[in-house]
């Protein structure tokens, strides 16, 4: 593995990559609460056969914080970083992720190859949608619990225990439902995060310039959440991702809450779902 940076006009991005130059490239994005070592236990699952990237979103992990934390400019972090490859890429990716990749993929942009989602927020720019989720108050706590953590200088054990006492949808604590790599995953996460990447994430803002109903121009699988448990694609959403994308694939896991690839229960569902759509694009 070899930790590198890249250029985003003005901001500087870090990214990791893992395996073999010449296999093909697979590039993995976070979500709004994570940075790109949440993909440690996928890059290192696929770095004997594939040329493995993982990026941090501007304000997240090691890369430089911004003015802006929109999906557009998520989008264009992607972009920068598929254009820093400079060869034909599939995108696995979460959340927010799994939108601004969704934007680049209405385009399409020129290196993308197809793209696996798990779970995006895909129709929360729209009215009441967000708010339906559960997710409005979660989100506000979260950003004025990070900005006075950052203000009072927490260090890693505290946002370590703030992470694992999180109330899970699924029953219990997060700590009873992740593994304690990814635990501390997300509390560096967090200590790293720009507390302002959750202002527009509280409300449709974050993704009012996306239109889920635009028709993806590469193939495209969706993994969905359980609606009851927080999920990012609500009842009925899948129907309408596939009414617009009737090429692609959806699948709805009961049970499973939004963080699939992260949760003890489903990272080995999630891993068989993609092991199968990766194969499924070929070498080229």
């Amino acid at each position: 593995m070899t930790d590198l940076t890249i250029r985003n006009g003005d901001l500087s991005l870090t990214a990791s990559v893992y395996g073999p130059e010449g296999a093909p490239d697979v590039l993995f994005l976070h979500g709004i609460a994570g940075a790109r070592d949440t993909w440690e236990e996928a890059a290192r699952r696929y770095e004997d056969r594939y040329h493995v990237w993982t990026l941090d979103f501007r304000g997240h992990g090691h890369s430089d914080r911004a003015a802006s934390y929109l999906v557009e400019d998520y989008a264009s972090d992607a972009a920068a970083m598929l254009d820093f490859i400079r060869r034909p890429t599939i995108i696995v990716s979460h959340s927010l992720g799994a939108v601004a990749a969704a934007s680049l993929a209405q385009a399409p942009h020129d290196y993308l190859k197809a793209l696996f989602l798990e779970d995006p927020p895909y129709y929360f720019g729209e009215a009441g949608a967000f708010e339906k989720s559960g997710n409005a108050k979660p989100f506000a706590a979260v950003q004025k619990s990070l900005t006075q953590m950052h203000a009072a200088g927490a260090g890693l054990g505290e946002y370590l225990r703030v992470a694992g006492a999180a109330p899970a949808p699924q029953g219990g604590t997060q700590a009873d439902h992740v593994s304690a790599r990814h635990l501390l995953s997300a509390a560096s996460a967090l200590m790293r995060q720009d507390p302002a990447c959750w202002g527009p994430a509280q409300s449709t803002a974050v993704f009012e310039s996306f239109d889920g109903d635009r028709p993806l121009k590469v193939p495209a699988k969706v993994l969905c959440a359980d609606p009851s448990l927080g999920a990012g694609m609500l009842d009925g959403h899948e129907k309408r991702f596939l009414a617009a994308n009737p090429g692609a694939e959806a699948v709805v896991l009961d049970g499973a809450p939004h963080r699939i690839h992260a949760t003890t229960k489903f990272q080995p569902r999630f891993f068989e779902l993609l092991d199968g759509f990766l194969a499924g694009q070929g070498k080229g």
